[in-house]
């Protein structure tokens, strides 16, 4: 055995895709379900890759991690951060505290890496300007010299997201994934044979890339299906997620097989993008709410410039450009794009218009740089906001277009609750397909949309989308838990959350719950004298865990772990 607990994170992967590829395509992922448990992981709000990863990799909700987008926002300006503002320690930290030897490769939002006494950490993307893992990704520094005598650089976008809107460039994806999956699986072994391991951690983003850009070739019925789909083009999808199955069978045998404590875990899932647009900062114009600048030149020439940066440019010298240029041409022009059409002396709300967690932030006075509700008026003015978000109707359908809004005190606790938008919204699917919030800013003039101008249907060319612009792929609210091994039962029910992933995680390897743990122990899926050994550490946060004979005698016969 190589190791006690491998954890391998496959970004996106989503389980019906799952249940529907079936057992003949994706063999080894149904052998781990069926030898242990298959359930959906309910994401954290928003369902993005960043604060779902952070949770997972620390056990803490977001308001603790305080990590909820790749930048942080200060005014009217964004500064890329990614996991630099995280505020605790990953669970590989305190597990090579107390001497456990630990490996976590790949995650995002982990630069720097963590200095493991005992083991080794190599950072994933924590940024869309984030291009190669250098040295200061990897810990211990030797490790990357090895790497990269073996393995070549480690790159992040090496299939050049930003050409998708190329000839053939869909048609090459799925290859180029599998290559970079075989690659993944290789490095993986690699590491795995050089030494025992107490858990070895491994992450993969494929399926997410695969999920954004494939989704309409895989899904028959989307309505951004282009009008001839070959038959090679339409199991894409499929060939990357055989490809991951692939590596996770690989990596369990390489690790131990049955004898390992195996997790699959991912932070969201996946489904398909419509072609209904929505400008969520004219809606809140709509609403009087928000005062947008309309046709400015300024706007126009910040898009010109993003466009020339990031789409122009071959992906070296754009790697050459950003790093000169430090966070402030890559924050700049993040900020211009998301704020430039904002006047922000004249609005009481305004959303940052992000496709993957919509939002809205109240301009309160004293905190925002160009404030207008004051404190007092907070509570008269987000019920407004919330009334107009939920009257917003779909000018196709009449449907309603918000399904809900939280208030972030509602959702997050934790000292860097305040990192989050006021408003947290939940979109409404049509037809099961996602809305594509896009920025006000790069918006047509209002004649040429629909309903009052917030909404528009995309454009049979805008349909495959590319990075920077609506994708046919989008995020869902439910990833994949996977788990087997010594410790964990076959053929129960449970309905996991992200942290509770990995609060059980740790039961499995006998390590308590980290301070400030958002999750709780899924006793009901391990074996019944490990449930014996975890139940005091269900507790909820804050409470001390129950001593009383009686009680955990009874909770032990409501479980079935007593007769």
């Amino acid at each position: 055995m190589t190791a006690r607990a491998l954890v391998l994170g496959l970004d996106g992967l989503d389980p019906d895709v799952v249940r529907a590829l079936g057992p003949a395509r994706l063999p080894h992922l149904h052998t781990i379900a069926a030898r242990g448990v298959f359930a959906p992981l309910e994401s954290v709000l928003p369902a993005a890759t960043l604060p779902n990863w952070s949770t997972f990799l620390t056990g803490c909700d977001p308001g603790v991690h305080g990590v909820f987008d790749f930048t942080t926002r200060v005014g009217d300006r964004v500064r890329f951060t990614g996991g630099t503002v995280r505020a605790v320690p990953t669970i590989f930290a305190r597990l090579d505290a107390a001497g456990q030897a630990c490996a976590c490769i790949g995650f995002p939002a982990t630069w720097p890496p963590e200095r493991l006494a005992h083991g080794a950490f190599v950072s994933g993307w924590d940024s869309p300007v984030a291009f190669e893992a250098d040295r200061s990704f990897v810990w211990p520094p030797s490790l990357h010299d090895a790497l990269h005598a073996r393995f070549g650089a480690v790159r992040f976008d090496d299939v050049d997201e930003l050409a998708a809107d190329t000839p053939g460039w869909h048609a090459a994806l799925p290859g180029a994934l599998v290559a970079r999956i075989v690659r993944k699986q290789e490095l993986g072994a690699w590491l795995l044979d050089s030494r025992e391991w107490d858990v070895f951690a491994l992450y993969f983003g494929e399926s997410d890339t695969a999920a954004h850009y494939l989704w309409s070739l895989h899904d028959a019925h989307s309505p951004r299906r282009p009008a001839h789909v070959s038959e090679a083009d339409a199991r894409g999808l499929g060939r990357v997620y055989e490809a991951l199955d692939a590596a996770v069978g690989a990596l369990v045998a390489r690790a131990g097989g049955d004898g390992v404590e195996v997790t699959v875990v991912s932070d969201h899932g996946a489904g398909g993008t419509g072609d209904r647009a929505l400008y969520l900062n004219r809606a809140l114009e709509d609403a009087g709410l928000c005062t947008l600048r309309e046709g400015g030149v300024a706007g126009a020439v910040v898009r010109r410039l993003k466009e020339s940066a990031l789409v122009h440019l071959p992906p070296r010298v754009r790697e050459r450009v950003f790093r000169a240029a430090g966070s402030v041409l890559p924050g700049w022009l993040e900020s211009r794009a998301r704020f430039g059409a904002i006047d922000f002396t004249r609005s009481q709300v305004f959303s940052e218009e992000l496709n993957y967690f919509p939002s809205v932030w109240l301009n309160v006075r004293g905190r925002e740089p160009y404030g207008t509700v004051a404190p007092a008026d907070v509570p008269r003015v987000r019920a407004r906001v919330i009334d107009a978000l939920l009257a917003l109707r779909d000018p196709w359908d009449g449907a309603p277009v918000v399904r809900a809004v939280h208030a972030r005190e509602d959702v997050y606790a934790g000292p860097h609750v305040s990192r989050a938008p006021d408003l947290v919204l939940e979109l409404a699917l049509p037809g099961g397909y996602a809305y594509n919030v896009l920025p006000t800013g790069s918006a047509p003039p209002r004649s040429a949309l629909a309903g009052t101008g917030a909404f528009r249907r995309l454009a049979p060319q805008e349909y495959l989308g590319r990075k920077g612009r609506s994708l046919p792929g989008s995020h869902r609210s439910h990833g994949v838990y996977l788990a087997a091994g010594p410790r964990v039962k076959s053929d129960v029910m449970c309905a996991p959350r992200m942290a509770d992933a990995t609060a059980t995680l740790l039961a499995r390897l006998g390590r308590a719950p980290v301070p400030d743990a958002a999750g709780r122990v899924l006793v009901e899926t391990l074996r019944r004298d490990d449930a014996l050994h975890a139940l005091p550490e269900v507790a909820a946060p804050g409470h001390a865990p129950e001593s009383d004979e009686a009680l955990v005698e009874a909770r032990l016969r409501a479980l079935g772990y007593v007769d």
